[in-house]
């Protein structure tokens, strides 16, 4: 596991890959699959993981969290940069945070919260956490407006952020004044697309971010890492071959459930035997695993 501290260069040099976590048949994390899902992306040229919300990171127990940073802190490669989430809630935050110091993850992510928040209360949040673990933090903005323009120049300005992921829907992504406002105030290179292989032209090229997570690239790392490279050197109409070539399992993923499509995809596409989806989150029907194999054969 790579353990040296973000930068911009590092933020480039690949895509984020935001995988599942998988688990045994009786709900327990299982090593030997989690660990061929990071083999299978890492040998697709994507040298970034990030556990968040694809890994359900939002609902572990405590002693699920320690397990789970063990797990992906000694099953990645040694120049893979690994990024767990904490939150969303502040009491959970604050201890996993104790958890967190017996590694030496170069940052972690604080999970989106909607709900009994104020964009002063995050920030608070993000400074007492980065205080507490002597490290900047990756914000996750995915609802419009919840962090302020203001408030995320402060925390960037300050060095509390290692990277802003951007995951805000739009019907139009090249129209999109919270971001702009953002691009104006804070390191573009600093920001990363959040949304997946689909708005990442749009992000890269219109507003000038350093790079893009993806969920479906954790199934298809190849074609994610050819998507950044086509962006990078700016050969747009290969770019816009490659990411439609991800509609497919995208729009299943957007009209159905992010998380667990892409959990259940993960297994039916003969990576890694993912087991259960666990509450708050549930099985996809099974007329809904036709479809996604389906996509995933008419992507292959």
């Amino acid at each position: 596991m790579d353990t040296k501290p973000l930068t911009a260069a590092t933020i480039a040099r690949s895509v984020w890959a935001v995988p599942s976590l998988a688990r045994t048949a009786d709900g327990r994390l299982d090593p030997q699959e989690n660990a061929k899902i990071i083999r299978h992306i890492e040998q697709g040229g994507i040298s970034t993981l990030l556990y968040g919300g694809n890994a359900i990171f939002y609902h572990l127990t405590l002693a699920e969290y320690r397990a789970a940073l063990e797990l992906i802190s000694t099953s990645a490669a040694d120049d893979t940069l690994v990024i767990p989430a904490i939150g969303p809630a502040y009491g959970t935050m604050l201890d996993q945070v104790e958890i967190l110091r017996d590694f030496d993850f170069p940052t972690v992510m604080l999970l989106p919260q909607r709900d009994v928040v104020t964009s002063a209360g995050i920030a608070s949040a993000v400074r007492q956490v980065a205080e507490r673990l002597g490290k900047p933090i990756v914000l996750y903005l995915k609802y419009d407006g919840v962090v302020s323009v203001e408030d995320a120049e402060s925390l960037a300005n300050d060095g509390l952020i290692s990277a802003i992921k951007y995951a805000v829907v739009r019907k139009d992504y090249t129209q999109d004044a919270y971001l702009s406002g953002l691009t104006a105030k804070v390191d573009n290179s600093l920001i990363l697309s959040g949304l997946g292989d689909q708005p990442a032209i749009v992000h890269m090229r219109d507003f000038g971010l350093g790079g893009f997570t993806t969920g479906c690239g954790c199934i298809f790392p190849q074609m994610s890492t050819a998507l950044l490279q086509a962006i990078q050197a700016k050969n747009w109409d290969e770019a816009e071959a490659i990411r439609e070539r991800f509609l497919p399992l995208e729009q299943l993923r957007d009209s159905l459930g992010p998380i667990s499509i892409l959990h259940r995809a993960t297994e039916l596409a003969g990576i890694a035997q993912t087991g259960p989806i666990i509450p708050l989150l549930s099985e996809p029907a099974e007329s809904v695993k036709e479809q996604i194999a389906a996509a995933l054969k008419q992507m292959s």
